[in-house]
């Protein structure tokens, strides 16, 4: 199920088969539709488009003052568009920026006008719509001014910038929508710029009636498209598309706070070529930049567990094993606090030649008072043990483990039990803001064992909430 989080179902060439269009959406799996409507003197784009919304329960609308007509923003025309936030459909403000290219409008009123309704926007906690073309550098100094030191919520839609303005204004806290130009040839600098975000920053769209994507081009475009939007953007991220369909779904929903439909608990969840096996959502560490108890979500998945489950189940739910290069015991918990139901799920596995690795915080030893390293060796190919800090004081500030000062050595003893038994074993640590990572890599080193340094997503409202100096 895809979003299509930009298309102006109002306009004029959808009037001879609008019906069709939308039902076409449907058929093609669209599940929600963002129309977003232009004030415009002349048109009667915001009412078209709020009928629309009102007849279709899965589409939602988004009003405000295009660039385009920013010559004819004032205070009192503002106002008289706001009207139409009431609408409980409304659910973002724009599209609002800058446009260069056409200068429909004279620049400094775009300027005035973009910046007037950033604060309008900020006052009411409205998330944006930005629209820009051939003005990023006036549109970046902009927001960053306007931001004041504060994320925004909402979207760049249709982007067409390099990857610096991409990263600068994802680190803004904007996602970054991507239309079918994504698919065109001579587009390899979007292309560069989406290789370079992360899941949990991207949208995709139509912008539909414009810029059909290959290998529709020259046609109207239309959502039921977007389809090859998420294709070529799933291509440059080098994901699947359903990477790219389940998170810019979700990204979509936190951003206009949609609730999600309710599922069964995900017991075990696919990125790219690899199975995780969610056992648990219990931890013996309470890390600071954990999101397991605010946001348990991995990659687009929930992975809140209801219930616990049987090994017989998770089973089940792997099926065929030799789908997948490897299959990895991790989740949003310590997998070694449910080690009989680890150790059956790998022996089956083992049994039938899988490559099995597992992601802990080290504490299994503590947990059950007892090595047991000897039980885990048999099936493991590869261990990352997550350390997250180089001496014990920075361990027990950033990891806040259950079992006290003793903690952080009982880690790098489980490591070095590791070592000769399992034929891959490593350190890990979150790149956490302000976190010197060398000590940790030296660790590593003396140890003789791997380090990685996995990324930090920051929680959405996060704030800097520790010094790890």
């Amino acid at each position: 199920m895809l979003v299509d989080t930009h298309v102006h179902l109002d306009l004029p060439q959808f009037d001879p088969d609008r019906v069709q269009v939308i039902q076409r959406a449907r058929d093609a799996g669209i599940e929600l539709l963002l129309a977003v409507a232009m004030a415009n003197p002349d048109r009667p784009s915001i009412a078209k488009t709020l009928e629309l919304a009102e007849r279709h329960d899965f589409i939602f609308a988004s009003v405000g003052i295009h660039p385009h007509d920013a010559r004819a923003s004032d205070a009192a025309y503002l106002e008289e568009v706001a009207r139409h936030l009431d609408h409980p459909k409304a659910v973002l403000w724009g599209e609002i920026g800058l446009d260069y290219h056409y200068k429909n409008s004279p620049l400094d009123r775009q300027r005035s006008a973009f910046r007037s309704q950033l604060r309008f926007a900020r006052e009411r906690n409205l998330p944006v719509v930005i629209h820009c073309r051939d003005a990023w550098a006036d549109m970046f100094a902009i927001l960053k001014e306007e931001a004041a030191g504060k994320k925004y919520r909402g979207i760049l839609h249709n982007f067409t910038g390099d990857p610096g303005f991409a990263g600068m204004c994802a680190d803004l806290g904007l996602l970054i929508s991507f239309s079918g130009i994504i698919t065109f040839h001579g587009s390899g600098q979007i292309r560069e710029a989406a290789a370079g975000l992360r899941l949990d920053q991207v949208l995709i769209e139509t912008d539909a009636p414009y810029v059909a994507p290959a290998p529709h081009r020259g046609q109207r475009n239309e959502p039921s498209f977007l389809h090859d939007v998420a294709a070529g953007l799933a291509q440059a991220m080098d994901v699947t598309v359903e990477d790219i369909a389940r998170n810019t779904t979700r990204n979509f929903r936190n951003l206009v706070n949609l609730p999600e439909q309710q599922g069964d608990d995900v017991l075990v969840y696919i990125i790219r070529d690899r199975l995780y096996v969610n056992l648990t959502n219990r931890c013996t560490a309470h890390c600071v930049f954990c999101r397991r108890k605010i946001d348990p979500v991995a990659s687009g998945y929930d992975l809140h567990l209801v219930r616990e489950h049987t090994a017989e189940e998770y089973l089940e739910a792997i099926g065929d094993p030799g789908r997948y290069a490897e299959i990895i015991f991790c989740g949003f918990g310590e997998p070694t606090l449910r080690l009989p139901e680890l150790l059956a799920v790998a022996r089956a596995l083992k049994a039938r030649g899988c490559r099995l690795r597992m992601n802990t915080n080290g504490h299994g030893n503590l947990v059950h008072g007892r090595d047991i390293v000897p039980d885990l060796a048999p099936f493991l190919d590869e261990i990352s043990i997550s350390i997250d800090a180089g001496d014990a004081e920075s361990y027990a500030r950033i990891v806040r483990p259950d079992f006290g000062a003793a903690s952080f050595g009982a880690v790098i003893d489980f490591a070095r039990a590791c070592i000769g038994k399992i034929p891959r074993v490593a350190l890990t640590a979150v790149e956490i803001p302000n976190l010197n990572l060398e000590p940790i890599e030296k660790l590593a080193r003396e140890l003789g064992i791997d380090f990685r340094a996995r990324e930090y997503q920051p929680m959405v409202g996060s704030t800097d909430f520790i010094k790890t100096d």
